[in-house]
């Protein structure tokens, strides 16, 4: 079972760092930043990078 790191741009660096100390190779879905505070079409484009990211990675 593999598990997937969504995070936004800004957080990208974090999350490759902490991967890096912990010896992991993360598998990640990058979409823009922010999440929070964004208008329903903004939200929309979001969550369509995210499952289409998701999608792309496990092949289906």
């Amino acid at each position: 079972m593999a598990a997937y790191v969504i995070a936004t741009e800004t957080f990208r660096p974090l999350v490759l760092a902490q991967a890096k100390a912990r010896k992991i190779e993360p598998k990640l879905i990058i979409v823009k930043h922010p999440i929070g505070g964004l208008n329903a079409e903004e939200l929309a484009e979001r969550i369509a990078t995210a499952s289409n990211g998701l999608i792309a990675a496990i092949g289906t």
